[in-house]
């Protein structure tokens, strides 16, 4: 399969080559309006494209690298004797996998990011990628910018997961509001470049959820949580931008099948959205601050009825992976379906 096209918009410019294992060039798109950052590992099979709005260009290029890192140790676990010795409460397969296959029986050493208690947790879980195993890779929850990022993260994609097999809440649609929603000049720069763009909202306890199509020579849709429909709107665009120029040959085999259906198939996921939404109100468009004052991993907590889990690098290095068992993040490996929900 080919890579996607870095020519689905023009790209003015860039700030740096590749000169090493994990360098992050920078590229411009959308007349200036957007940058993307990438980081690369080829020994390791790895690319990360990290997108921003202009202004947080040194803020993007550390967010790529950290990913890169972060999936790099994450692929190589589990590792050294620490691991192995490592004692606490054990979380199952069956904590996190409805209906799990058989498992591996080998753990990876967890905290809990509410009470600092000891968890050994499946390496099913933990790993984003580079093994054989019968659980599908999930890449939600891997830390670039922080730790509550990562949380939210996985948040919205169990929230999209969910609404996805039973969408019993209402989707809003707030696409006419996208020039009020993103920053200046972004959504006039798409429309000039032959963009087509859609967003939509989820609105649960505590929470915000956008989902943002960005379509024009292949379709691509993202998720992302957040306090306010705008933070939330303006992350999800950022992550549908920085997908349309992740090369095909990164993707782990089932995020690439999501990701092929959403490309070949915009027609198909716009006309879904739009049959099941209904006119956000604008109030809610307008909101400026954020809902109830709890932390991410409170939020966690109260959605999953158990607390996120950090893994750490090395054991007890910085966290580079959160997990929350309950969130339907991580399932066993089975075939696409006919409109198989996009978040990977």
């Amino acid at each position: 399969m080919a890579s996607t096209p870095a020519g689905s918009w023009p790209v003015t410019g860039t700030t740096g080559e590749a000169t090493g294992e994990t360098a992050a060039p920078m590229a411009d798109c959308l007349g200036g309006a957007v940058h993307l950052a990438c980081a690369e590992s080829p020994r390791d099979e790895l690319a990360v494209i990290v997108a921003g709005f202009s202004g947080y260009e040194a803020q993007s290029r550390a967010r790529a690298l950290a990913r890169l890192a972060a999936l790099r140790r994450l692929r190589r676990l589990p590792g050294d004797g620490r691991q192995t010795a490592w004692t606490g409460t054990e979380l199952r397969l069956s904590d996190f996998v409805a209906d799990p296959p058989a498992s591996l029986r080998l753990h990876v050493p967890g905290t809990g990011l509410l009470s600092g208690r000891r968890y050994r947790l499946p390496v099913e879980v933990v790993w984003t990628g580079g093994h054989e195993c019968l659980v599908e890779p999930a890449t939600s929850g891997v830390v670039d910018s922080g730790v509550p990022e990562a949380i939210a993260e996985v948040v919205a994609h169990d929230v999209v997961a969910r609404w996805w097999a039973e969408p019993r809440e209402p989707l809003l649609r707030v696409s006419g509001a996208l020039d009020r929603l993103l920053p200046p000049g972004v959504t006039a720069a798409a429309s000039g470049l032959g963009l087509r763009m859609s967003a939509f909202v989820l609105s649960v306890p505590d929470l915000r959820i956008a989902l943002v199509t960005v379509g024009g020579e292949g379709a691509t849709l993202a998720a992302a949580a957040g306090r306010t429909v705008k933070s939330a709107v303006c992350e999800a665009f950022l992550r549908a931008m920085a997908a349309k120029a992740r090369p095909w040959s990164t993707l782990e085999l089932p995020d690439c099948l999501r990701r092929f259906a959403v490309w070949q198939r915009e027609a198909d996921y716009a006309a879904h959205l739009e049959r099941l939404a209904v006119d956000a109100d604008p109030r809610m468009v307008d909101e400026v601050s954020g809902l109830r004052p709890s932390g991410w991993p409170e939020i966690a907590a109260r959605r999953f009825g158990h607390e996120p889990v950090a893994v750490r690098a090395d054991g007890d290095g910085e966290v580079i992976k959160v997990l929350c068992p309950g969130a339907l993040c991580y399932r066993a490996a089975s075939g696409a379906t006919v409109l198989p929900c996009p978040v990977p």
